[in-house]
């Protein structure tokens, strides 16, 4: 167990030292690197065998001068269940092509995992990601303001996921969503806040056949959608199980037709 090691270790740069540590033992690297604000080489990591590890959970949280994690491309994660906020806060993240060829397939929980990597516009390299497992998409890419694309995950499977909230919130330049419409979020039992403050989003016909009736929260789904100008998309929608619509549509102020 490695997790927390090095919490809080803001003036921590060099990790050089770590280069031959053997941590094939280890199952969890919960926060590690939590706070580590001035890290930003991993590459001493890069022979790490990580392979028997099930937690990745907030390992690099908040280490805002991260930039290349190159060196982490071949980890196996294979048998990893939780990437929960693994980059959050990483904004000085703009390229995640290393991760193409993880296997994050025994994972149940990618939520937060790049929350406020507000450099990162092109996440292609999660195309063929199998998701099948997952519970939870919560804030996955909360604050990533230079998103703008993200038909690359148009074939995810996330017919298991019961939590959407806050997928795409703060994404400001989504402007397209239509990658989406193939989606099975039958499961689902919240979508508070999917796609608030994306002011650029103009079409949400896209949604217009998912299946919703199992949700219980809509609350700031659309929140701050200032281009919005058209609901009839959801004319289908199934809400009756749900309990909460507050502030749904607040600061649609495009808005003009609700037949």
């Amino acid at each position: 167990n490695f997790s927390c090691m090095f919490y809080g270790c803001s003036s921590l740069s060099d990790i050089k030292p770590l280069e031959n540590w053997n941590v094939s033992n280890s199952n969890n690297f919960n926060g590690m690197f939590y706070g580590c604000s001035s890290l930003s080489n991993i590459k001493p990591l890069e022979n790490w065998n990580v392979s028997n590890s099930n937690y990745f959970s907030s390992m690099f949280y908040g280490c805002s001068s991260l930039s290349d994690i190159k060196s982490i491309e071949n980890w196996n994660v294979s048998n990893s269940k939780d990437f929960n906020g693994m980059f959050y806060g990483c904004s000085s993240l703009a390229d995640i092509n290393s991760l193409k060829k993880w296997d994050v397939s025994n994972s149940n929980d990618f939520s937060c995992m790049f929350y406020g990597c507000s450099l990162l516009s092109d996440i292609k390299s999660l195309e063929n990601w199998n998701v099948l497992n997952s519970k939870d998409f919560n804030g996955m890419f909360y604050g990533c303001s230079s998103l703008s694309n993200i038909k690359s995950i148009e074939n995810w499977k996330v017919s298991n996921s019961n939590d959407f909230s806050c997928m795409f919130d703060g994404c400001s330049l989504l402007s397209d969503i239509n990658s989406l419409e193939k989606w099975d979020v039958s499961k689902s039992n919240n979508f508070s806040g999917m796609f608030y403050g994306c002011s650029k989003l103009t079409d949400i016909n896209s949604l217009e056949n998912w299946d919703v009736s199992n949700s219980k929260d809509f609350s700031s789904m659309f929140y701050g959608c200032s281009s919005l100008v058209n609901l009839k998309s959801l004319e289908k929608w199934d809400v009756s199980n749900s309990n909460n619509f507050s502030c749904m549509f607040y600061g649609c102020s495009s808005l003009s037709d609700l037949k």
